[in-house]
């Protein structure tokens, strides 16, 4: 092990040494545990949330939805922590709110849809479809958060963890080279092989006047920012943005919202990121940096891409 990981995991190791409050991490986990079981054996995600979609209401369903979720296991824990300050302090839910909200709003948005160009084929309108859902997030996170840190956070550097600060990057990135093995193995299982690539080259060829490796170079460089705006979010405003009202009970409630958010992919993913929602919320939290989680979530889901691309050309 080298020493840039141990350094990593003594980070974690003092995080959890500081924060473990066993009630509290008991509660979470038993909530958590039993969302993830109604939702994959009554397909609450695809029948209710994702449906919103297609009546109209995305934009106030998934906010709602994910509310529901940060801010009862939110006032759950700090109940259980008996913290009465952070429940009384308005901040907590104004700031955490707009948060969620704009978060949710990004995700229910969804009239973009039904853009059409007429001087272009179908494939090259989908295209450009996927395209505008992928960097979508920077319109919806970038302005809003900039003005909620001008208003309650002007002292913390840069914008939620987008900062010049990069320690122990060489750790995630070796902790992302431990970590491709076992994508590659669970690339070959049929969930996976499902649910991607998210990007599927061989339909979209020969548009835009576009070599199909372009077009998915465009397209990945898109899915990466996505990407980086999703730290910004969670490990950024849900975490490092809240520090200075809730101090290390940002974490669990960011975790559920995370999880949530996972509920209509693989089983598999969703679990993991209950473990991987937590390590890169306690590092953002001990470091104040989110290129980290950056790092790992960008590695992870370009390899995941590739592997599912190569399973494809190689049947």
């Amino acid at each position: 092990m080298t020493k840039s990981v141990t350094l990593l995991i003594n980070e974690i190791g003092k995080f959890i040494k500081s924060d473990f409050h066993l009630a509290s991490y008991l509660f979470t986990f038993v909530i958590i545990a039993l969302c993830i079981y109604f939702n994959y054996t009554q397909h609450f995600y695809v029948n209710y949330i994702r449906q919103s979609y297609y009546t109209g209401n995305s934009t106030w369903v998934f906010p709602l939805f994910y509310t529901s979720m940060y801010f009862f296991i939110a006032i759950s824990t700090l109940v259980l922590r008996k913290d009465y300050n952070a429940l009384k302090n308005k901040a907590f839910y104004l700031k955490s709110l707009f948060i969620i909200c704009i978060y949710g709003i990004s995700i229910g948005f969804y009239s973009y849809k039904s853009i059409h160009f007429p001087n272009f084929f179908e494939e090259e309108n989908l295209f450009i479809i996927r395209i505008i859902s992928q960097l979508k997030s920077l319109v919806f996170y970038l302005i809003p958060l900039y003005i909620l840190k001008l208003i309650f956070d002007k002292n913390i550097k840069g914008l939620y963890g987008l900062t010049l600060n990069s320690q122990h990057i060489r750790g995630y990135l070796i902790l992302f080279l431990a970590l491709l093995p076992f994508i590659i193995i669970v690339s070959f299982t049929p969930d996976f092989q499902l649910a991607y690539p998210q990007f599927k080259p061989w339909l979209y060829t020969d548009i835009l006047g576009l070599k199909t490796w372009q077009t998915t170079a465009i397209f990945q460089i898109s899915y990466a920012i996505d990407f980086v705006m999703t730290e910004l979010l969670f490990r950024g405003a849900l975490v490092i943005g809240m520090v200075s009202i809730l101090g290390r009970n940002a974490i669990l409630p960011m975790v559920a919202m995370y999880v949530a958010i996972h509920f209509g992919k693989p089983l598999g993913e969703t679990i993991s990121s209950i473990f991987g929602g937590y390590i890169l919320g306690a590092l953002a939290y001990q470091t104040r940096h989110i290129w980290g989680g950056v790092i790992v979530h960008i590695s992870i889901a370009l390899s995941m891409e590739l592997a599912a691309i190569f399973q494809h050309y190689t049947k």
